[in-house]
């Protein structure tokens, strides 16, 4: 690895202990020792990747960060290689096995045994890569936080800039008139988007649940991608009636293969609420997003690279603010604006006009 200090290359040997033997300084991470498979260079360079040199990002979004580079996306060809490696080396191993009577048994026997692992190994890859497959993370969060962040900050005395490690909390008053409000239930969403000063920078008000939200504004929803998720916006809509409620979350044509995103899977099924499985909006999916969904399998939102996430949220503002929201008319209301243009309302009578005898009489008076 190169040394962080000096900037230069550094063997495993030449490193003990994370101190550089030719500068005699020390340094955070080792790829070889920390689980993150992470090094000081890498480290900063994941954190300008994900800030992008004007953001502001959590440590959580960081590990999500690690997690999509260490997993790669790989295509087809390489699921497709290593189970052909599989193969030849099962053969290569049974083809051994077989000379294992001879002179040299022993050495044969080994080389099976040998090959046996390596075949082992490229089948269970094979299988991880397959299509379809969910998203196994190398490191949990807890682990990155010990291992990698706590010992990033012990060795420099804090994070890098535009890192942070507890984004701010709780519903974002802005100074201004807000256009609408953001409705995001995901904590660690709603902390990077009051890290960058969203709700003033787009002139909305930022609310972390239900209760938060105030009247006549129209909303828009950011959420996770899951069956419990899209329950709940569908509980959000029926308890904002007659406003404009606009469901900004993920979407599973847009995390489904071939696309780079995080697909996890509970090992629990869960059960399609019956009331969405009703909803117009879950008809409209296409059987796959449907049977993706109902097997288990989520997309948190988390996930997306700050930069995209960002720029989701700048649409769903778009989107809330695009029409204005409906309103409930009373039915008071109803009546006088139908009084207005004369809808369901009698004529008046013309006045009676005098008849002949009358108008001769009243006119030689």
């Amino acid at each position: 690895m190169i040394c962080p200090n000096c900037r230069e290359s550094v063997g495993r040997r030449e490193r003990h202990g994370h101190r550089c033997s030719r500068c005699g300084r020390t340094f955070a991470l080792d790829p070889k020792s920390e689980p993150g498979r992470l090094h000081d260079l890498k480290f900063r360079e994941l954190v300008t990747k994900g800030t992008g040199g004007r953001l502001r990002i959590t440590v959580e979004q960081l590990y999500w960060l690690n997690e999509r580079r260490l997993h790669g996306f790989p295509g087809p060809k390489a699921h497709l290689g290593h189970l052909v490696l599989g193969t030849v080396v099962t053969a290569g191993a049974l083809l051994a096995g077989s000379f294992a009577r001879g002179a040299d048994g022993q050495v044969w026997l080994f080389a099976a045994g040998l090959g046996a692992v390596v075949a082992v190994r490229e089948f269970h890859t094979a299988w991880r890569l397959r299509a379809g497959a969910p998203f196994r993370p190398r490191l949990s969060e807890i682990g990155f936080q010990h291992q990698v962040i706590d010992r990033w900050r012990e060795v420099y005395g804090g994070l890098p800039t535009g890192l942070i490690e507890h984004p701010p909390a709780g519903p974002t008053v802005g100074t201004v008139e807000a256009r609408a409000v953001v409705l995001c239930e995901v904590p660690a969403v709603a902390g990077f988007l009051r890290a960058n000063n969203f709700a003033e920078r787009h002139r909305v008000l930022l609310a972390d649940e239900l209760a938060q939200v105030p009247a006549a504004l129209p909303v828009a929803v950011l959420r996770d991608l899951s069956l419990a998720a899209l329950a709940r916006t569908m509980v959000i809509r029926s308890a904002l009636p007659g406003r404009r409620v606009v469901d900004c979350g993920l979407a599973p044509r847009a995390v489904l293969e071939p696309a780079k995103a995080v697909r996890l899977r509970d090992l629990s099924r869960p059960r399609l609420p019956a009331a969405l499985a009703a909803a117009p909006g879950w008809q409209r999916l296409a059987d796959r997003e449907r049977e993706w969904l109902t097997a288990g399998f989520r997309s948190p939102l988390i996930t997306v690279p700050p930069p995209k996430l960002l720029a989701l949220a700048e649409k769903a503002v778009e989107r809330a603010v695009a029409a204005p929201a409906r309103t409930v008319e009373t039915a008071a209301e109803t009546r006088r604006r139908a009084e207005r243009i004369g809808f369901l309302t009698w004529p008046e009578a013309a006045p009676a006009r005098p008849a002949d005898g009358a108008r001769r009489r009243r006119d030689t008076a």
